[in-house]
């Protein structure tokens, strides 16, 4: 796929409760897709953090293994409408799409606890921690959107540093909640 099929119009919603009932549904069949070759399943994401404005898009984060085991399963993906994008420009992931159905997905399939793992998880849970900085990343996608920026690719560049910011921040403390415990 190119890259400017993954480029999506894009915009923001308030959050929604149903978010993790989908993400439980989307991931039991994931679940029996992937079988034993699965490891963990997470949802992650800004539809992950409660209250958090965010694409109405649920983001699961799938663990396996071999990130190669991932092939065996793609074609029963696609049977039931996700899209294969490759690694879409970050490495030691896959990034898969459905755009059909009740909700829309966004799969991120990885090695089982690598350093993308464990980034997508620690800030999901900073986020979900820390309200204050949830409302200043809302604050800041929805400024991006106000500039006219409702296209993925740029939406994600502009976000980028922040982004970044937070993963340092979350990184300091998940390490500090590490040492305390």
């Amino acid at each position: 796929m190119s890259l400017l099929e993954l480029d999506e119009p894009i915009h923001l919603v308030e959050y929604d409760p149903q978010w993790p009932i989908f993400f439980t549904q989307e991931a039991q069949q994931l679940a029996k897709i992937f079988g034993p070759d699965l490891v963990g399943i997470e949802h992650f994401g800004s539809t992950a953090v409660p209250g958090l404005p965010a694409k109405p898009i649920i983001d699961i984060l799938v663990g396996l293994q071999d990130l190669q085991l991932f092939y065996a399963h793609a074609p029963a993906l696609a049977q039931l409408g996700y899209v294969n994008f490759g690694s879409a420009g970050v490495s030691e992931r896959l990034y898969v799409r459905k755009r059909s159905g009740e909700y829309s997905v966004n799969l991120a399939v990885t090695t089982y606890d690598s350093a993308l793992w464990r980034d997508n998880l620690i800030i999901r849970d900073y986020l979900r921690a820390h309200p204050e900085t949830a409302r200043l990343y809302a604050q800041t996608k929805a400024d991006i959107i106000a500039q006219g920026h409702n296209k993925l690719l740029k939406y994600s560049d502009l976000k980028a540093d922040f982004i970044k910011n937070l993963l340092a921040q979350a990184r300091a403390w998940a390490a500090d909640n590490k040492r305390d415990s």
